[in-house]
């Protein structure tokens, strides 16, 4: 049995704030208390708040936080921080995408070579 404390809670409220798209769950989250659990529970939740970033238009933090997983993902080898990094990057839909995002397309790019 694992316990449920304050920071599970905060960490569930992030995630499905990230899930649903609504930034001001996310960004409003105290981001010290999240920071419980092993690296790669982490990472996940590094790349949720990602996504509230980028749901609040905030591109550059964004890419930011989710090269920060991906890095972390990169060192633990799980692909599941991978394919999350990725389905954030598919958000952008945009023909000519910012100059952060060019760069996180690459560091994706990377891991596989």
């Amino acid at each position: 049995m694992f316990t449920f404390d304050e920071s599970k809670v905060a960490a569930c409220r992030v995630t499905c704030g990230a899930w649903l798209g609504l930034a001001a769950w996310v960004l409003t989250a105290d981001t010290d208390a999240l920071a419980t659990g092993h690296a790669n529970q982490r990472a996940l939740l590094v790349l949720d708040i990602a996504a509230g970033h980028l749901a609040a238009g905030r591109l550059d933090a964004a890419f930011a936080l989710a090269a920060r997983a991906v890095d972390t993902g990169i060192s633990y080898r799980p692909g599941r921080i991978v394919d999350r990094a990725r389905a954030l990057r598919r958000i952008i839909t945009s023909a000519t995408p910012p100059k952060v995002v060019r760069e996180f397309d690459e560091r994706l790019h990377a891991v596989y070579l």
